[in-house]
């Protein structure tokens, strides 16, 4: 588990799986994400230029997540993104191949067993990633507490978490008492 215990950020729920860490970058991405939950590092969304968070519906009744576009830091690697199991070449748009004939600078990260499981696949560039934010990782300890400000100072929003409750408010400018930042 990243951070102290007790877990702040997941309140134990990812114990059940051997805790949580923060993976390194893969499937052509340039920052790290929560073995639980999919997040972008706190300190790697924070460094990222020009993003704005667009926000998840409230289905837990509070702004528990936000999404966000990275720019690829490589646009033009291509990236298999799609797969068929049909026979036959597909006839939707794209650029398809036969899954056993991938050429060697295609990513293929995150597809399992390719050529065994799949027909067919589509190439294609990533100029963005999409990225997913969960505000619960701003009660880390761990990542920069300016990192923590930023997200908070971009996203609009301050979040204090106290007594296994969490409060949000709009964001202004300097530390408040009890906030994170």
């Amino acid at each position: 588990m990243a951070g102290d215990s007790p877990d702040l950020v997941h309140a134990g729920e990812a114990e059940r799986w051997g805790g949580w860490s923060w993976r390194e970058p893969s499937r052509g991405e340039h920052f790290r994400t929560c073995s639980y939950c999919g997040s972008i590092h706190p300190e790697d969304l924070a460094a990222e230029a020009n993003w704005a968070a667009e926000w998840a519906d409230r289905k837990y009744g509070w702004p528990h997540k936000f999404y966000v576009s990275v720019p690829s830091r490589n646009p033009d690697q291509r990236f298999v993104t799609g797969a068929t199991t049909g026979k036959d070449r597909p006839t939707y748009d794209g650029e398809w191949v036969r899954s056993d004939a991938i050429p060697e600078d295609v990513i293929t990260d995150g597809w399992q067993d390719v050529a065994e499981t799949y027909g067919w696949v589509v190439i294609s560039t990533r100029p963005k990633h999409h990225a997913k934010f969960y505000t619960a990782h701003l009660a880390d300890p761990g990542p920069d507490r300016q990192a923590l400000e930023t997200i908070q100072r971009v996203s609009g929003l301050r979040f204090t978490f106290e007594d296994g409750r969490v409060r949000w408010e709009p964001f202004t400018a300097g530390p408040q008492e009890g906030a994170r930042g």
